[in-house]
């Protein structure tokens, strides 16, 4: 079969490999694969900006159908729709350090997978592992409160999710953020409940700030990758120079790869809460994750912008990076096969 591999350390080294279809153990599941998510990590990983081990296949955000299971396996049996939980272990992460979703075959261990009610599309969900994460940072690392001003600076995947979750918990107002060349994802956000789309190039703490009546945001998440990003989350969020503080938290879920230059002064006058979120809190965010799908919770289609063959990647690619897509999916095996 043919597998999208990072075949070597250093920036580059992603091709279309022949590789043997995996062999499972009596704990594994050999999943047929639906879709694959295309992530920024991803693209990290091609620029060696990223953790990963070499060789590996990529592809860490997957939906698929059990196509043969092994013989302890109770969880799922053949013909079930399921998703999986990517961490398998310590310093296990699939399609990461482990092979993953790029090829039309994946092993996958019992323990991590979550059965998919049948009524829930596999398109939709191959979106469980950016909303378990978007779970995490709302309400397991941080919190959304009824009533919250919320800024969200980025309106890639992360960025469009997180807006939806905002309004979920209840947010008062959801102010998207991003570059003017970033307008048709913008506008994606728009349709899933922003209330307000502002530009980076416009200096929009000003606008949120004139907006709320001075205060600022209570809630802002960061997931735009980019050190201005950094500063508007930073500017933008709720100051308290006197008493307690706390008022205003910012979350961090993008990575970098290298390093950046911000002003920090208003963390420390203002009183700001700082907080990263990266993975989830196991079992128990996936379940959440699962029951959202079950529930139709998010409007998940504006968010599908394309679909690519895994012979179309170097586009799949090459779009996300121009900011063309929110999620795209990549179907090894093609689309439709499990309608």
């Amino acid at each position: 079969m043919k597998a999208l591999q990072k075949t070597a350390q250093g920036v580059g080294h992603v091709e279309l490999c022949e590789m043997p279809v995996p062999e499972i153990g009596p704990n594994d599941v050999l999943m047929k694969v639906y879709a694959a998510g295309v992530c920024g990590s991803d693209l990290l990983i091609q620029e060696d900006r990223h953790f990963y081990r070499a060789p590996v296949t990529l592809g860490h955000e997957f939906s698929g159908v059990a196509y043969k299971v092994g013989k302890n396996v109770t969880r799922v049996k053949e013909g079930d729709k399921f998703v999986a939980d990517i961490e398998c272990g310590k310093g296990e992460w699939l399609g990461v350090t482990i092979d993953g979703a790029y090829a039309p075959s994946m092993r996958v261990p019992e323990h991590v997978i979550y059965r998919v009610p049948d009524h829930v599309s596999l398109d939709h969900a191959c979106l469980a592992e950016p909303i378990v994460a978007t779970h995490h940072l709302i309400q397991e690392r941080a919190q959304v409160r009824v009533g919250d001003d919320v800024v969200v600076v980025g309106p890639g995947p992360m960025g469009i999710m997180g807006v939806q979750y905002a309004r979920v918990c209840g947010a008062r107002r959801v102010f998207l953020i991003g570059l003017k060349s970033d307008e048709k994802r913008l506008q994606v956000g728009r349709q899933v409940g922003a209330d307000y789309i502002l530009y980076s190039e416009d200096g929009p703490e000003k606008a949120v700030m004139e907006i709320t009546g001075g205060k600022g945001a209570e809630f802002v998440l960061e997931c735009s990758a980019s050190e201005k990003g950094i500063q508007h989350a930073i500017d933008c969020a709720r100051k308290a120079y006197e008493g307690p503080g706390g008022k205003g938290v910012v979350v961090f879920i993008s990575l970098w790869g290298r390093q950046i230059t911000v002003n920090l002064d208003q963390v420390s006058l203002g009183q700001l809460d700082i907080r990263g979120s990266w993975s989830w809190n196991g079992p128990e965010t996936w379940a959440h994750a699962i029951d959202l799908l079950d529930r139709g919770v998010f409007d998940l289609d504006p968010m599908i912008t394309n679909h690519y063959e895994l012979e179309e990647w170097e586009t799949a690619f090459a779009n996300l990076r121009a900011r063309q897509d929110v999620k795209a999916l990549i179907h090894p095996n093609g689309r439709g096969w499990a309608d």
